[in-house]
């Protein structure tokens, strides 16, 4: 089985498949690492890593679904986590690969501005890549403003195409119950 974990950047991502291996010993992999490979290693691709989620994700697309067809064909179990799903891209996996996929979002298009940029500084420390407090020069509240709206956007495309969005309010409280529901312990609301 391959579960994704995707949605909007500083969501929770890494932190809950962090969770998910140290408690169900489940390998995870993030598409960062297919991004950077990519980036560092091909002059061909033309990989702007700075472009946003969606146009970088397109450009990842056909290397995450060979990545996802070959652990597949392996029977492998694996927790993949990253932005880099794009909601008709992850629709197109769940046709291709039926009932050995399963794909949750997380965003945050129901928080307020202030709220979100406490909870980042509350956990800037122990945040892994806390690349969004040195992005090209732009303020962390810009930064935050606009991921809450594309959590809107993404979320209006996950209802178009019948995926699961989980909003986080507060990724400590709603750990369990995202991680239960990812991996198929419980039903969901």
């Amino acid at each position: 089985m391959i579960y994704i974990l995707t949605g909007i950047a500083k969501s929770g991502k890494t932190l809950l498949a962090k969770e998910i291996k140290k408690k169900y010993n489940i390998s995870i992999f993030s598409t960062d690492y297919i991004m950077m490979m990519l980036h560092h290693g091909s002059n061909n691709i033309n990989l702007d890593i700075n472009a946003s989620d969606t146009t970088v994700a397109k450009k990842l697309e056909p290397f995450i679904y060979g990545m996802i067809k070959t652990m597949i064909e392996n029977n492998e179990t694996y927790l993949i986590e990253g932005v880099h799903f794009n909601p008709d891209f992850s629709r197109r996996l769940i046709e291709d690969f039926k009932d050995k996929i399963k794909i949750l979002y997380l965003g945050y298009k129901d928080i307020s501005l202030d709220n979100k940029l406490k909870e980042i500084l509350k956990y800037k420390n122990i945040m892994n890549n806390p690349w969004l407090f040195d992005h090209q020069g732009q303020p962390v509240e810009k930064i935050v403003e606009y991921m809450i709206k594309e959590s809107k956007r993404v979320y209006t495309e996950c209802v178009h195409h019948n995926l699961t969005y989980i909003d986080v309010y507060d990724i400590n409280i709603q750990k369990e119950k995202i991680i239960d529901l990812l991996l198929g312990l419980t039903i969901s609301n």
